[in-house]
């Protein structure tokens, strides 16, 4: 993962007033700016695990089990698969959270194609993790985005999820890890 994808001198410049970028050009530079994203939040889940562990009170839970701390996934994208991760930073009453777009550790990368790759990330467990510098999602990074939960469960309780947007919907990590298959086109 150290091997960092240099964008050429041509592009870079691009970035400045001289010419617009192309779509080819903006998906390299996101791209780009989402794995070096990764590598700094993983830098930083590795500082704060050397960092002493002072005893917490008793955590508290809404009615659907969630917890400040908890993360949720949403998969969503056409023609390529976007993999997006929210982590509660606030619970608001019985049924909302606050969240902010973050960027889990990752702990396994695996190519399953030329430009497509299964991911598994440490979802447990986690400090409250830097906010991504950027969210297609999310309007106040600093805050969090307040979000209504809902199950569809016939408990109404398990397997609680918000809506993103018509195309998109956040659903709670079960587990200390999960893998999930991204796919990008340069």
């Amino acid at each position: 993962m150290d091997n960092i994808i240099k964008l050429p001198a041509a592009i870079e410049a691009a970035t400045t007033e001289e010419r617009p970028l192309t779509l080819a050009e903006r998906i390299r530079r996101d791209y780009q700016l989402r794995l070096q994203s990764r590598r700094n939040a993983a830098e930083t889940v590795q500082q704060d695990a050397a960092q002493p562990v002072e005893k917490k009170p008793a955590e508290r839970v809404n009615k659907f089990g969630v917890k400040v701390g908890d993360l949720f996934t949403a998969s969503w994208g056409y023609d390529q698969t976007n993999v997006d991760f929210f982590q509660v930073v606030a619970l608001v009453g019985e049924t909302s959270v606050r969240v902010r777009e973050v960027n889990p550790p990752v702990l396994n990368e695996s190519a399953t194609g030329p430009m497509a790759a299964d991911y598994t990330y440490q979802t447990r467990g986690l400090p409250i993790l830097p906010p991504q510098s950027y969210s297609v999602f999310i309007k106040d990074q600093e805050k969090g985005d307040l979000k209504r939960l809902k199950s569809y469960a016939a408990d109404g309780k398990s397997n609680p999820q918000f809506r993103l947007d018509t195309f998109a919907n956040a659903y709670l990590c079960d587990g200390n890890t999960t893998t999930v298959y991204e796919s990008w086109y340069a």
